[in-house]
């Protein structure tokens, strides 16, 4: 018996290792950026913007309680960035993420994934990767590449106002994207 359980152990053992997430695998290497926010994270910033009387806070507070989770992740390192693109591409082959847009703009590439959630201006996750960066410096590295997962209850119309609040990367293009969902 303990033979088959050390069997099945040692067959599973890689593949639990072949599915961490990219976001798992650089949390902690000092080459990497990485930022999570938690759910609960998001509901203290909503319940910070629930008592404004600002029309635009009230906006924040409804796109903030629908995230469930926020993760990017950003790098100037040539060999790390080939590893998230390669992520990347397996991810988008074993997934139900479809491409939303592309933009090309100077050397950088912005492209977002979407999975389809209640309607068409809703998506359940949400993946921008960017590549090729120029003149994006943070604490004094020159960043390279970003990649941002968003899962949740995501409007478009509403999460560019997000990236642009957090100055990320790619915001801007971001927000074009959720326009073109207008209805």
């Amino acid at each position: 018996m303990k033979k088959i359980v050390l069997t099945i152990a040692i067959a599973v053992l890689p593949l639990i290792g072949f599915g961490q997430s990219i976001f798992d695998k650089y949390e902690n290497n000092p080459d990497v950026g990485f930022v999570s926010v938690s759910p609960k994270m998001f509901r203290m910033l909503g319940d910070l913007s629930e008592g404004s009387n600002d029309p635009e806070a009230k906006e924040f507070a409804t796109l903030v309680n629908s995230i469930t989770n926020f993760k990017v992740i950003t790098t100037e390192d040539k060999k790390i960035a080939g590893d998230i693109g390669s992520w990347v591409t397996k991810h988008l082959k074993n997934s139900d993420l479809e491409e939303l847009m592309r933009v090309r703009e100077g050397g950088s590439n912005v492209k977002f994934y979407v999975k389809e959630g209640k309607d068409e201006n809703h998506v359940k996750e949400l993946l921008m990767y960017v590549t090729g960066i120029e003149d994006v410096n943070v604490n004094g590295k020159k960043i390279e590449t970003v990649l941002l997962s968003l899962t949740g209850d995501i409007d478009l119309r509403q999460v560019g106002k997000l990236t642009d609040q957090m100055d990320l990367p790619g915001g801007k293009n971001l927000k074009k994207a959720g326009e073109k969902n207008k209805s």
